[in-house]
C-alpha cells in the first residue's frame, strides 16, 4: 500500500515536469497569436475611422465658404475618438470638389510592439463633387 502511493507520488511528479515543459514550448505561440488578434483589430479600427475621418471632413468641406482649417478639424475631430496619433491630413478644396487624404504610420497607433505591422502606412483618401446649382 506505502510502495503504491510513493510511485503515485513520483509519477505526479514526473507529469508536472512534463507540463511545465509542454507550457513553456506552447506558450509564446499562444501569446503571440493572442497579441496578434489584437493588433489586427487595432489597425482596423485605425483604418476604418481614417475613412470616417475623411467623409466627414468631405462633408464639412462641401458646406460654401469652409476653410481648409476647418475641414482638418471635422477630420481630426473623428481620428482623436479613437486616439489615431500623428495623423497627416491633406485638404484640396478646388472650385468643383473636395478631397481629404488621411494618412498615419502604424508604428504610432499600435498598442503593442510593431513587430506585424513595422513601417506599415494607412492612408484613406475621399474625394467628392461640390452641387453646382446656382
Amino acid at each position: 500500500m506505502v510502495r503504491a502511493s510513493i510511485q503515485r507520488n513520483r509519477r505526479s511528479r514526473r507529469r508536472r515536469g512534463a507540463l511545465t515543459v509542454e507550457f513553456a514550448l506552447t506558450a509564446p505561440l499562444a501569446f503571440f497569436l493572442f497579441f496578434s488578434a489584437l493588433e489586427f483589430g487595432r489597425m482596423n479600427m485605425v483604418r476604418h475611422s481614417m475613412e470616417n475621418a475623411a467623409y466627414e471632413g468631405v462633408r464639412r468641406g462641401l458646406v460654401p465658404n469652409t476653410t481648409d482649417a476647418e475641414v482638418i478639424t471635422a477630420t481630426r475631430s473623428v481620428l482623436d475618438v479613437v486616439s489615431v496619433k500623428n495623423p497627416s491630413i491633406q485638404v484640396n478644396n478646388a472650385a468643383e470638389e473636395v478631397s481629404v487624404t488621411v494618412t498615419a504610420n502604424f508604428n504610432d497607433q499600435g498598442w503593442f510592439a510593431p513587430i506585424i505591422f513595422y513601417n506599415k502606412t494607412l492612408s484613406s483618401t475621399l474625394t467628392m463633387s461640390k452641387d453646382k446649382t446656382g
